[in-house]
């Protein structure tokens, strides 16, 4: 217990690190979420989620205003946890897939799995820490796309290992507009 409450107070750490490194964006060409880990869309209601997902589920207030829905949900051949958050106006604002490790060196290697099928679809980030990854124990790499930004971010400490991946609907994505 004391284990899966340390990594959700990680996890809040990341999600809010996250927010800090993105702006919003007026307007999407096109609205798609193309997360590996859901087959949500941005259009997805909580009651598309709860069908897709299941009513196993736990909530939490959003960083957007709204309700947070967890569920336990394998990626990449590792036990995690999905998150689908709600804005107040009840619109899916971010999808993230988080994982927990006791290892460093996997949860390096899970990342660098991520970061590079995400540099082999959408090319070089336009934001990385990889080299701070040595000096300090967070790092991540943003992809900013009109579809919405793309976050990988990981935390290593003494007692949280922690790496989240997170897809931002392009209305709190960065924009170079504001």
């Amino acid at each position: 217990m004391r284990h899966k409450k340390l990594l959700s107070i990680a996890l809040t750490v990341l999600a809010i690190s996250s927010l800090a490194l993105t702006g919003c964006r007026k307007e999407a060409a096109e609205l798609k979420l193309d997360a590996p880990f859901t087959k949500a869309s941005w259009d997805s209601t909580k009651e598309d989620i709860i069908a897709e997902e299941g009513d196993d589920y736990e909530t939490y207030d959003s960083v957007y205003n709204g309700e947070t829905y967890t569920y336990d949900k394998k990626y990449e051949n590792k036990d995690g946890t999905v998150k689908y958050m709600f804005d107040d106006k009840d619109k899916l604002m971010c999808v993230a897939w988080a994982y927990g490790s006791t290892d460093t060196q996997e949860l390096e290697d899970l990342y660098t799995k991520i970061n590079d099928d995400m540099t082999d679809e959408h090319g070089d980030s336009g934001y990385s820490t990889e080299e701070e990854k040595n000096s300090i124990n967070n790092y991540g790499n943003i992809w900013y796309l009109d579809t919405g930004d793309i976050i990988i971010s990981a935390m290593v400490t003494e007692e949280n290992k922690a790496l989240q991946f997170a897809f931002l609907h392009p209305d709190v994505s960065y924009s170079e507009d504001e």
